[in-house]
Order: structure tokens, then C-alpha cells, then sequence
């Protein structure tokens, strides 16, 4: 390609004089039906007739569940009682990690005897004597809870569904 064609198809034709390549399809078929400009007053009629039509048009009352501006109905789960069993086989096996109270819906003291159950070892690693007070405080507290399962499932029961993360596992 030269470089006085480059760029501009027709420019070397219009110096040559030959005729320039037609197209496939005319310009004509490609564009559709040929529309006529429109005038302002003309877009301003239509535009009036248009709102005039939207506000004799007969308004729709909105429903609950898609008004937006109204509060929802709070949807929720159904709510799963928990098991006395699966509380003992959660203490049982993850005493330590205190699954039991995760379970149960008692986030807040299951935080706490998760944590005192590692604190204990390394204060016992160390061989800091306030290791063997935190170590046994923990142990107590988790030999107790054997005995505070019981109204604790209670309690979560009548609660209904508590801030249990059990409920994303089942």
C-alpha cells in the first residue's frame, strides 16, 4: 500500500479518476425507512401527550412484599430445636473448644472458656504458676457445664433460634 493511499480510500481514485468500489449493501437498505427530522414543537406535542396518557393511567397499589419503602416482615428460618445429645456429644468431644456453647447459642462465655483453655497450656509451658489456677478454673468450668447443659438446652429452646452458628453447619 502506498502512502498516498493510506488512510483515505477514495483519495487515490478521485486522482486517478477511476470510479469508487461499490458497496455490497447500499447505504439506503442498511439505514431502514428514511425518517423525516423532527421539529421541537413537534417532540414537545408528543412529549405532552405521553405524560398526559402516565397520569390519567389508573395507579397500582404497591404490594407488601414489594414496597420498597415500607419496613419488611423480617423472614426467618425455621426454628430447629436443639438436641440435648448433640449438646453432650459437642461437649464431650470439643469441650475444650466449647462447641457445646457455640451450639447452644451462648457465643459471649464460649469465647471466654475457648480462650482459657489455650491461655492454660501456655501459662503451663512456661511453668508460671497462675497457669495451674487458670488450667484448673477451665477444667472446672468445663466438668460444670455437664451439669448446666441441661438448662441451657432449655434456655436456647425457649429463646428460640439464639445466635447459634450450629444452625450454618446443619
Amino acid at each position: 500500500m502506498s502512502g498516498a493511499t493510506f488512510g483515505r480510500k477514495g483519495a487515490a481514485m478521485a486522482k486517478t479518476g477511476l470510479a469508487a468500489p461499490r458497496a455490497v449493501f447500499p447505504v439506503e437498505e442498511r439505514a431502514g425507512p428514511r425518517q423525516e427530522p423532527r421539529s421541537d414543537a413537534d417532540l414537545a406535542a408528543r412529549r405532552a401527550a405521553f405524560l398526559a396518557a402516565e397520569r390519567a393511567r389508573p395507579r397500582q397499589e404497591a404490594r407488601p412484599d414489594t414496597d420498597f419503602g415500607g419496613p419488611r416482615p423480617i423472614a426467618r428460618a425455621p426454628i430447629v430445636p436443639k438436641s440435648m445429645y448433640r449438646a453432650y456429644i459437642r461437649w464431650f468431644f470439643g469441650g475444650g473448644l466449647s462447641a457445646h456453647r457455640f451450639y447452644l447459642g451462648f457465643p459471649a462465655s464460649a469465647i471466654i472458656q475457648l480462650m482459657l483453655t489455650p491461655i492454660s497450656y501456655v501459662m503451663l509451658m512456661n511453668k508460671s504458676p497462675a497457669g495451674l489456677v487458670v488450667a484448673s478454673g477451665a477444667s472446672l468450668w468445663l466438668v460444670a457445664d455437664a451439669f448446666l447443659i441441661p438448662g441451657l438446652v432449655r434456655r436456647a429452646n425457649e429463646r428460640g433460634r439464639g445466635p447459634s452458628l450450629a444452625s450454618t453447619f446443619e
